[in-house]
């Protein structure tokens, strides 16, 4: 039950940040898409430690696809090489140009 708890817990926390996200995304504000990056960084690795594995990669998908939209990245993520939409490895210029 203890995970159960953990993950409604969580999964609040994330659609905060995942509006947060959006909306920072909107207004162009750089800072504050830096700040949401982070809180969905540590909400993943939150759910890591909880055992929650499967939403964790639900948390590492939100993040990877928002590189379509921005150019900030965690620490320890490429600028290149992730696979979108199912073409391999496209640099960030073939994202941003709509090709994904």
């Amino acid at each position: 039950m203890k995970s159960n708890a953990a993950f409604k817990h969580l999964i609040g926390h994330y659609r905060n940040q995942k509006i947060d996200l959006i909306c920072a995304l909107k207004m162009g504000d750089p800072i504050k898409t830096a700040i949401a990056l982070g809180a969905l960084d540590c909400l993943y690795w939150q759910s890591l430690g909880n055992g929650l594995v499967n939403f964790a990669k639900g948390i590492a998908r939100t993040i990877i696809h928002s590189y379509k939209y921005h150019q900030i990245r965690l620490p320890g993520h490429p600028q290149q090489g992730y696979q979108v939409n199912g073409y391999p490895k496209m640099d960030l210029k073939m994202l941003l140009s709509g090709a994904a």
